[in-house]
């Protein structure tokens, strides 16, 4: 009985060390970017008889986190995964089509250069003979014992020979230098083909490989491995061009992405995701407050505010096991917004960005001058426009065009569908802007006024010196009162079109159009007060 028990054991053991082993290639086919970090999916197909195998995956990226590998397979079983390093890999790697075809090519022109040098070596050859034998022809000449008649009839062979060596001599370095001609091109064209091949292959450091288990039914299968990848991003860039006749504003939509993963993506199916998988995925926790008594002597003294702003965080320092929470066609996934990108796409690995269109869409914008005389000498050419498309517009930098000249840079935030939102498109050179202070008592820039009243009259002054009519605002500002001590009236001449426009507190606004050589004026008085013995600060 113990032999027979031991004997099995043993078969059992050896089981997985009797696994054939396979090797495979799985090139990356889709990628799902995200603003930071990608969902990288490799195929591959294997060929393997029915039973219990070892799929060797060699070439695996450095960055690869084995705690989000997955893997399915479609035609077999899988069961134990391990990624390893390069120890667990078949001596005899597999290569990629494309290794074969830069190995192939780069062993081309190493061929063909050395090929151009045998030939012009050759030909250097000939005129090194040549040279030789006019150095004997001339020892000849010279040498004695040399009767008048066989004198002369040495010195005519001498010349001939002399004169065809010297022309051999010629037409060999004529020749050697055209062979030379192209010699450079060559060597580029060897240097990028070696540059490419190192690109092909495996990062530096030690190369990983996956070891999958599989039971097989005989039939070919395909295994699908997804993993997710720091090493990647994506952001939206846009340009947004107005066109003043047209009265059109486009906004062109771009995709910047980038990715050192430590290889490349090959032709790829992109998916660009809003989604942040990166970053926190709840909602923060709230711990209990609980707020002390303590003696006057151990506790500093400070105000009621700071003692409220100061509790909860002295109370997380003593309560260190209450704990915080740690750390392209777009379509809709819930609440994420996901663009697939309709064509396959390379994106090499180190690349700082690679840059793709998405698409172009047309906004209906309202276009004027925009003046704000108290901080700018100039007005500016603003478009007010709305997002007309069905789906949010991405924060991005914007680079700004106006009639076809760049004027500038902005930062766009999220703009939901339907929100209407404002453009600079740069000053208007030749629509002026000023700012007076004609009268002002009881305190002026900058000075604290400690009477009880203060009075300012302001100008406001706008000049256009071009040759047209623009629709302008004038932009300019009141105080506001927030104590109920100090009383705050004003006036205006004319009257503002807009008073706290979009909720925004003692700012008015005036809309008119200003015709060439015209000049407009605000007059903007101010009053405040507040009791005696009170010191009044933000003064303007």
């Amino acid at each position: 009985m113990r032999p027979i028990l031991l004997s099995t054991a043993l078969a059992l053991c050896a089981t997985p060390l009797w696994a054939e082993r396979f090797e495979a290639t799985a090139p990356v086919r889709t990628v799902t970017l995200y603003p930071w970090g990608a969902n990288i999916t490799r195929l591959a197909e294997v060929a393997a008889p029915a039973g219990a195998h070892e799929i060797v995956i060699p070439g695996m990226p450095q960055d690869m986190d084995p705690a989000s590998l997955r893997i399915a397979a479609d035609g077999a079983t899988v069961g134990a995964v391990s990624l390893q390093e390069a120890r667990a890999l078949p001596a005899d790697g597999a290569k990629t089509p494309a290794i074969v075809e830069a190995e192939a090519e780069v062993h081309r022109l190493e061929n063909a250069l050395r090929e151009r040098d045998a030939r012009t070596a050759a030909i250097r050859a000939r005129a090194a003979a040549a040279e030789d034998s006019q150095r004997f022809l001339l020892a000849l000449a010279q040498s004695e014992g040399l009767g008048s008649a066989d004198l002369v009839e040495t010195m005519r062979i001498v010349r001939e020979q002399m004169l065809e060596a010297r022309q051999t001599m010629i037409a060999a370095e004529t020749e050697a230098a055209a062979s030379e001609q192209g010699r450079e091109d060559d060597e580029a064209a060897l240097s990028r083909a070696r540059a490419r091949l190192d690109a092909l292959r495996a990062p530096d450091g030690p190369e990983r490989a996956l070891v999958v288990a599989v039971e097989s039914a005989g039939e070919p299968f395909t295994l699908e491995i997804t993993a997710f990848s720091q090493e990647a991003s994506w952001q939206p860039v846009y340009d947004l061009r107005l066109d003043r006749e047209a009265g059109r504003l486009s906004l062109d939509r771009n995709l910047m992405v980038a990715q050192s993963s430590g290889e490349d993506w090959q032709d790829v199916a992109l998916t660009l995701s809003t989604a942040r998988p990166s970053d926190q995925s709840a909602p923060s926790r709230l711990d209990p407050w609980f707020p002390r008594l303590s003696d006057p002597v151990e506790v500093p003294q400070m105000t009621a505010s700071r003692q409220m702003a100061a509790a909860p965080v002295a109370e997380m320092a003593a309560d260190a096991s209450g704990g915080i929470a740690g750390a392209a066609v777009a379509r809709m996934m819930g609440a994420t917004v996901v663009y697939d990108y309709p064509t396959p796409v390379t994106i090499r690995s180190g690349v700082d960005a690679l840059r793709l269109k998405l698409d172009s869409r047309d906004l209906s914008p309202e276009i004027r001058a925009e003046a704000v005389p108290a901080r700018d000498s100039s007005a500016y050419l603003v478009a007010e426009t709305a997002n007309s498309l069905d789906e949010v517009i991405l924060p991005g930098e914007a680079t700004l065009y106006a009639d076809g000249a760049m004027v500038g840079r902005h930062h766009l935030d999220l703009i939901p569908a339907g929100e209407e939102f404002d453009l600079g498109f740069g000053p208007i050179d030749g629509l002026v802007a000023e700012y007076e202070v004609p009268e002002q008592a009881e305190g002026g820039r900058g000075i604290i006024s400690r009477s009880s009243s203060s009075t300012q009259t302001a100008l406001l002054r706008v000049r256009n010196l071009t040759g047209q009519e623009w629709p302008l605002r004038v932009i300019g500002q009141v105080p506001v009162a927030t104590q109920d001590d100090l009383k705050i009236a004003w006036s205006a001449d004319p009257r503002p079109s807009a008073e706290n426009p979009d909720g925004e507190r003692g700012i008015l606004h005036w809309d008119a159009t200003i015709a060439p050589q015209e000049v407009r004026e605000i007059t903007l008085r101010t009053e405040m007060n507040w009791p005696e013995g009170k010191v009044l600060t933000g003064m303007r």
